[in-house]
């Protein structure tokens, strides 16, 4: 492969944070020019695994997909980008690559600059070579054996068959290797493969040989047990199953009508039995024991409503319990579904319907004294929901002491404009993969992005043009597209303000900034509505911070800042034909309603929303609070939602159409995270999304959680290392929001080079270890998202710059997250009824 050669140099202006590494000079070693059919890769260290290509001049219409890995040197990252043109392409030596590097290029940067490699439609690469020995049982001769390179936290499964040898072409490069257990169909054959080496080198143009042999097989029996259509009252309840095999091993689930469970790996032979058994309001039913003898084979098991006796229990030493409901006046006619699900016992409940109007009840049966969760969920109807405050847990005592409270709220309609009737999920986008590969892999419903040049509204002057909004919602609309026509909105991030990084009070009196950024605010508008062909042309999240920034310093709303004269200077000089209202004042409330009046004024078909942080209350730190469940979060809440109304941010005429709530733009595990105090457990999420209810009922207003890290938690059979924590961008939002059985309700089973990370002091906890374990009991098992709208939310925004959301460049989550959202878009919860 002839050698290519270029120069790179550090940009202007390098910071402690930020940078730019320049290429050009792109040609053979000879001279002569390089032309490509498609694909131009680079190779080259940086000091961290945050990159993008910025521009490359001339314009190409290319899209660059960007892969990291901790590189030889420590503190250094490898970088791999993959640069698609649109067809075959020859390079002049003026040719211009700027990569933007979100580290330290300060000073001696030879090693970066001097690291870079370029490569012709391929990288270097050589021959694995995979030769899998026979299957040691012929039940296993048509299974695949799954064999996975893994490299700087990357993985590259391949597949081969037994007695085979298979070749695959792999980029040059160390490996570690692992082969999966080879099982068939119904998992009742298995084999544990032995892989040999396991760590490799491929080198280019050269061959390299594994091997794969095999112990000898485990033979297992399975059940596929299924609940049919019950008669009532079972029929929409979850039914208690428990199969005993021996004395040795039992197994329980919980199925709903309708719904197949099956069981692996049982023993290859002796009795399995199966009983199923609800207790309802004090009625015992349950089945008669079923036996199957069990014989390395899969065997089907059906649970019917002719199988179901019933009994009454003895309630002589039962309680009443008092549930004290105050409602909302103006709700009628419908009930919320009330349910006691006992924590002492197994498939033990107490279920009411209660009608929606004030006053004390009972459950209407006696209840058990003991411990119980407790659900009231609310409901949607007609797109407005219907929510419940009430305690997740309860001891019911013996001498009938105990009491609940249960208040019932008229809640936002969850139909914002521009946004799907469903819930849905939209990711940042970097603007890298203009083609919107992964945001269609994902089927998001909408795509962010920071309006501007500088992303903070470019205080400093007038912009000629805006190429951010202008991508954006022509990327959502390709995305849209892509997928037959499925809503996509734009949605860009605008600061008429930026209160973000610190001294607000010469920022809220700076009238030059203002102007502008009220100027560049009217671009963003004009522009989405130009490019856009939709009735809704973009929707527009305002001056992140703000609101938090100025609860945090406690200004009222009299507090004085410039605001007219910006305004009606912005207008003038965007030519917008409009006079600035009498209502509006030099105040800080006045300030809100200019920018909800501009935005009315300008752009009447987008929609909006202003946004809202944890801190704004002082501190976030309340979260990590071990002395209550949601009783904190709620008062945060009020607390943000008092503030909130203080200003008058959604009242009036001009009012937005919905509120962005912001956790923190960082993943869990990397230090920007833990590092910074926001490393949550399963505790702190729902606290977190606690908070984010009661702000949606407080202010009636639908809600969208913002910037929420979407990554994941490693198992512990994933390849993770104190190195590769960083790049790969390992977190708990993605998990608490999607579920992942592999972590389940198991603290053992997250990797224990995570579980050894020491937070923070505010996190008050020692390591993420004892963090998880201070949430005992939970599950993660299933997704957190089947209640976000009975939380008042309508859509969730996932990623940021350098955050995880859907993007494949950064970290190692992207691809499980897009997986995630699409199969969840087979059947998206709709916001027009619920249940």
């Amino acid at each position: 492969m002839p050698h290519i050669v270029s120069n790179t140099t550090v940009g202007d202006n390098p910071s402690e944070y930020y940078g730019t590494l320049v290429t050009d000079g792109i040609k053979y070693e000879d001279g002569s020019r390089v032309t490509i059919q498609n694909t131009l890769y680079v190779k080259f260290l940086s000091p961290s695994n945050s990159v993008l290509l910025n521009t490359l001049s001339p314009w190409q219409d290319v899209t660059c997909t960007i892969s990291s890995e901790p590189g030889d040197t420590q503190g250094t990252f490898g970088i791999t980008a993959a640069i698609q043109f649109p067809g075959p392409y020859t390079f002049n030596t003026s040719d211009t690559f700027t990569w933007g590097v979100n580290g330290d290029l300060r000073g001696d940067a030879s090693l970066y600059t001097g690291s870079f490699e370029i490569y012709a439609d391929k990288l270097p690469s050589g021959i694995l070579e995979v030769e899998v020995s026979d299957a040691p049982d012929a039940a296993l001769s048509d299974s695949e054996q799954t064999i996975t390179l893994t490299r700087g936290g990357q993985s590259f499964p391949l597949s081969a068959r037994p007695g085979q040898t298979t070749s695959f072409t792999v980029a040059s490069g160390q490996y570690n290797v692992k082969a999966d257990e080879l099982v068939n169909a119904d998992e009742t054959v298995t084999a544990t493969p032995s892989v040999s080496p396991t760590d490799i080198t491929v080198e280019a143009d050269s061959t390299t040989k594994l091997t794969v042999s095999y112990g000898p097989a485990q033979r297992y029996s399975a059940l596929d047990i299924t609940v049919g259509q019950l008669s009532p009252p079972l029929d929409k309840e979850q039914i208690h199953v428990q199969v005993a095999v021996g004395s040795d091993e039992t197994r329980a689930f919980d199925s709903p009508n309708n719904q197949t469970t099956s069981l692996r790996r049982l023993p290859s032979s002796g009795t399995a039995t199966i009983d199923a058994v609800l207790t309802l309001n004090n009625t015992k039913w349950y089945t008669s024991q079923q036996s199957v003898e069990l014989s390395n084979s899969l065997i089907k098991v059906n649970i019917e409503s002719d199988q179901f006796s019933s009994e009454n229990i003895d309630t002589s030493s039962f309680v009443d319990l008092p549930i004290n409901v105050t409602a909302d006046p103006e709700l009628t006619g419908d009930s919320i579904a009330f349910r006691l699900v006992s924590t002492d016992q197994t498939a033990f409940i107490y279920s009411k319907d209660i009608a929606m109007k004030s006053g004390t009840i009972t459950v209407g049966t006696p209840v058990e004294p003991g411990t119980y969760t407790v659900r009231a969920p609310g409901f949607v109807k007609d797109g407005t929901l219907t929510a419940t405050q009430v305690v997740d847990k309860i001891v019911v005592a013996s001498d009938g002491s105990s009491k609940l409270d249960l208040k019932i709220t008229r809640g936002p309609n969850l139909l914002v404009r521009g946004f799907p009737n469903y819930l849905g999920f939209g990711a940042l986008s970097d603007l890298v993969d203009l083609e919107g590969k992964d945001l269609t892999s994902a089927k998001v419903t909408s795509v962010f992005k920071y309006a501007g040049t500088d992303g903070a509204g470019d205080a400093g002057g007038y912009l000629t043009d805006d190429p951010a909004t202008t991508k954006t919602v022509k990327l959502a609309a390709l995305v849209s597209e892509n997928l037959g026509g499925q809503p996509v909105l734009p949605v860009m991030i605008n600061y008429t303000v930026n209160l973000s990084l610190g001294d607000s009070e010469k920022l809220l009196q700076d009238a030059s900034g203002l102007e502008h950024s009220f100027g560049n605010l009217i671009l963003s508008l004009q522009l989405a509505k130009k490019e856009s062909k939709n009735e809704v042309s973009a929707g527009f999240i305002v001056n992140p911070d703000f609101l938090g920034d100025n609860q945090q310093h406690n200004r009222r709303a009299e507090y004085s800042m410039p605001v007219v004269e910006p305004l009606t200077q912005a207008l003038a000089y965007r030519k917008i034909d409009a006079v600035v209202p009498s209502t509006i004042t030099n105040t800080l409330s006045g300030y809100v309603q200019a920018v909800n009046w501009l935005i009315r004024t300008v752009a009447p078909e987008a929609t909006f929303g202003w946004q809202v942080n944890l801190w704004g209350v002082g501190s976030s730190a309340w979260i990590y609070d071990q002395t209550d469940d949601m009783t904190m979060a709620i008062d945060k809440a009020k607390e943000t939602a008092d503030y909130v109304k203080l200003l008058g941010v959604y009242d009036g005429a001009f009012a937005p159409d919905f509120l962005a709530i912001d956790r923190y733009e960082a993943d869990d595990f990397t230090y920007r995270g833990y590092g910074n105090g926001y490393c949550y457990g399963p505790k702190e999420w729902a606290k977190f999304y606690d908070f984010v209810k009661t702000v949606a009922l407080e202010l009636k207003t639908p809600v969208m959680p913002w910037q929420i890290p979407a990554s994941r938690i490693p198992n512990t059979d994933e390849p993770v290392t104190t190195a590769s924590l960083e790049p790969d961008h390992w977190g708990t939002g993605g998990t608490y929001i999607f579920g992942d059985p592999a972590i389940g309700s198991e603290v053992k089973n997250i990797h224990p080079v995570v579980l050894g990370i020491k937070p923070a002091d505010l996190v008050h906890q020692e390591t993420v270890e004892s963090l998880f374990n201070s949430s005992v009991p939970f599950d993660l098992s299933y997704p957190a998202y089947d209640d976000f709208p009975l939380r008042g939310m309508f859509s969730v925004l996932l990623g940021g710059g350098i955050t995880t959301g859907v993007v494949t460049t950064i970290g190692s989550t992207g691809k499980w997250t897009q997986e995630k959202i699409s199969k969840y878009m087979e059947d998206p919860i709709s916001l027009n009824t619920i249940p």
